[in-house]
């Protein structure tokens, strides 16, 4: 994966966040691959946006890559939502057995910064073949464009959101943006509702060689909760 915390790969803390289905009600099998969640604080506890988790009311599980990063079925472990705030849209859960030195730290709130290098490994290329579920997990990295004010959509989740120069695709919610210094600057929880200029434009030339015709590709831009909203839920 390229990147390490300390002797550490990222999959070791940042995971993919299962739904516990022993009933099969779904009708996909035991496992529903719900989201991204990364292991953080001292306890420790997983973090991952509150949505993830707002409408399974059975248990959970969490999974953790092969140190081979092979896509593979991995052994899944017990997790247990402890809390939630659907307004700033966090929750955490405890997964006992946990190692505290495998789990981040959150940054203080004098670190976050404009134009800084963020890191985020999430799971939304994760799928399901024939009753298994094979891990993906897919890195992405940029740097936050603006801390905003989204309080008006929101909510408390809004107060001082980073704008992030990647997208969040279906998945990816709950992951940790991570900074140079492996500390987390956030929780991924969904796109701002404009777009980043144009990845790519496809023009159509006429025969006077001018343009008659416009494709415009448009990258949409992920936001993420502010640390300050996850500390005050530990």
């Amino acid at each position: 994966m390229g990147l390490t915390f300390g002797t550490r790969t990222p999959s070791e803390s940042i995971v993919p966040l299962f739904a516990v289905d022993d009933l099969n009600v779904a009708g996909l099998g035991r496992y529903l691959f719900l989201g991204t969640g990364a292991f953080v604080g001292e306890r420790p506890l997983l973090a991952t946006a509150e949505h993830v988790v707002r409408d399974w009311q059975g248990p959970f599980a969490i999974a953790i890559l092969p140190r081979t990063g092979k896509l593979a079925p991995a052994t899944p472990m017990p997790a247990k939502l402890v809390a939630k705030d659907p307004q700033a849209d966090l929750a955490l859960l405890e997964v006992p057995g946990y190692p505290r030195e495998k789990a981040l730290d959150l940054a203080q709130d004098s670190e976050i910064r404009m134009n800084k290098f963020v890191y985020c490994l999430e799971y939304s290329t994760t799928y399901a073949q024939r009753g298994a579920i094979h891990l993906s997990p897919a890195t992405r990295v940029g740097n936050v464009t603006r801390l905003l004010d989204l309080r008006h959509r929101c909510g408390r989740a809004g107060d001082g959101a980073l704008e992030l120069s990647f997208p969040a695709l279906r998945g990816a919610s709950g992951a940790p943006i991570v900074s140079e210094s492996f500390r987390v600057w956030g929780v991924v929880t969904a796109n701002v509702d404009y777009h980043l200029l144009p990845s790519q434009i496809e023009s159509v030339l006429d025969e006077k060689n001018q343009v008659y015709e416009e494709t415009r590709y448009l990258l949409p831009q992920a936001i993420a909760v502010h640390p300050k909203h996850l500390r005050a839920m530990f």
